[in-house]
């Protein structure tokens, strides 16, 4: 029981990491969190739009990792997996989206 917890406490600090991750890039667009060649295409007109659609890809990252904590802690059940598969493939999704619409 003791690891389970251990587990869950550190899926869920790196799930709050992505989550602030995200809001940096989303609302403070600091969009040097991604590898230049991820940006580099980006007009200085769609970089908002970019941050956002970016940060919120990783913020889905996160809330799939915080879940899938959660279960884990209450359950211990291997099926926290989902929650996690969720969120990342969304955010996933989100993030090539925007690579592939605004650093053209």
């Amino acid at each position: 029981m003791t690891e389970t917890i251990g587990v869950a406490i550190g899926v869920g600090v790196l799930a709050l990491v992505f989550i602030y991750l995200g809001y940096l890039m989303w609302k403070k667009e600091k969009i040097t969190l991604l590898h230049s060649y991820h940006y580099d295409k980006v007009s200085p007109s769609d970089k908002k739009i970019f941050c956002k659609i970016s940060g919120l890809g990783v913020i889905f990252i996160g809330i799939g990792l915080l879940v899938t904590a959660i279960i884990i802690g209450i359950t211990d059940s291997a099926l926290s997996f989902i929650a996690f598969a969720l969120g990342f493939i969304m955010g996933l999704a989100l993030l090539i989206y925007a690579g592939a619409k605004y650093n053209r």
